[in-house]
């Protein structure tokens, strides 16, 4: 299960620009490195992301790379965090794609870009689904289950504060900013902040996207972890999100998905996981709910399927249905009712 139709759409609708950014990003090249000649293979899209635009690249002499394009609405500082974050990850022995370099001039590619590994295999979603849901829950439960302590340690090290990805310092920064720019979430926080472990707890490395489009595979094994939301916290937010994923996300973006078939593979990611880490159902449930305020409160910054009634009247009622609290949403076309009302 992964986010290929939505992807090729995307890729469709941009073919006409695909020369162009050939051509103005060897120009870039040129202009950064005087031993740069042209390329073996032009910048080809592949599929997987939603938002960014990633190609696949090799120049003359030189190993296959890959090139992320942030759309514009985005920043380079986040892929200035996340060079960083995997510098520290892959000393620790994950597989993650390093970023070489990062560009933050937006006029050449039409948003910030970066250059980066091409990690081997294919993704993860070329497999038979039981295949993707075994493979998703043993590697995130074995991801969950590393040493974090270092790796904090080393982040500190570099600069990075502890507010922009250690817990519990980042749920609490989070439900603040609910709490002080969406009035229509306080009583949805205030229950939030009885169940959430703002107080400590355990702590694992959160990829934050963790599913089969984001994990690369070969022969049997994950070869590489891409497109993180990096954080140390609580397990139970993976859990969460690949969850909503299964029962709240995928049939609004990929067509001919049955709930039969997304409840199965939801049941196989959380056996699978039980055989190694413990799991917290109630836990989880809360984070669902605080992944679904996310998504309503941003909800123009999220994808266009998102966006829709229908999707907003589901992740509504099941914010409803869990914490047993009406949910006045504001959409920014107006109020969408809920149920309860």
């Amino acid at each position: 299960m992964d986010h290929t139709e939505i992807s090729n759409q995307t890729i469709s609708e941009r073919g006409n620009e695909n020369f162009d950014v050939s051509a103005r990003f060897l120009s870039y090249l040129r202009s950064e490195r005087t031993d740069i000649t042209t390329y073996e293979i032009a910048p080809t899209p592949l599929t997987g992301g939603i938002d960014s635009r990633i190609y696949q690249y090799k120049l003359e002499g030189k190993q296959p790379k890959v090139l992320r394009i942030l759309p514009s609405t985005r920043d380079a500082k986040e892929l200035f965090h996340l060079q960083t974050v995997y510098k520290t990850l892959s000393i620790h022995g994950i597989n993650v794609p390093l970023i070489h370099s990062v560009c933050d001039d937006k006029s050449i590619l039409g948003g910030c870009f970066a250059v980066m590994d091409l990690l081997p295999g294919s993704t993860l979603s070329a497999q038979e689904p039981e295949i993707q849901a075994n493979v998703i829950g043993k590697t995130m439960a074995n991801m969950h289950n590393l040493e974090v302590n270092p790796i904090i340690d080393e982040l500190k090290e570099s600069g990075i504060p502890e507010e922009h990805f250690l817990s519990p310092a980042v749920l609490k920064n989070q439900l603040n900013v609910f709490e002080e720019n969406y009035p229509w979430t306080s009583e949805h926080i205030y229950w939030l902040r009885d169940r959430l472990p703002l107080a400590g707890g355990k702590l694992s490395i959160i990829h934050g996207d963790y599913h089969a489009g984001n994990l690369m595979f070969e022969d049997g094994l994950v070869t590489g972890v891409l497109d993180w939301n990096f954080l140390i916290a609580d397990p139970a937010i993976d859990l969460a999100h690949i969850v909503n994923l299964c029962l709240l996300y995928a049939h609004h973006v990929i067509k001919g998905l049955t709930m039969d078939f997304l409840e199965n593979y939801r049941a196989q990611v959380l056996k699978s996981y039980c055989k190694i880490m413990p799991v917290d159902n109630e836990l989880i449930k809360a984070f669902r709910v605080l992944e679904l305020l996310k998504v309503l409160c941003f909800s123009d910054k999220m994808p266009e399927q998102f966006q829709s009634a229908q999707a907003q009247r589901d992740f509504i009622d099941f914010i409803e249905g869990v914490t047993g609290l009406p949910l006045k949403f504001e959409h920014l076309t107006g109020k969408i009712k809920t149920l309860s009302q």
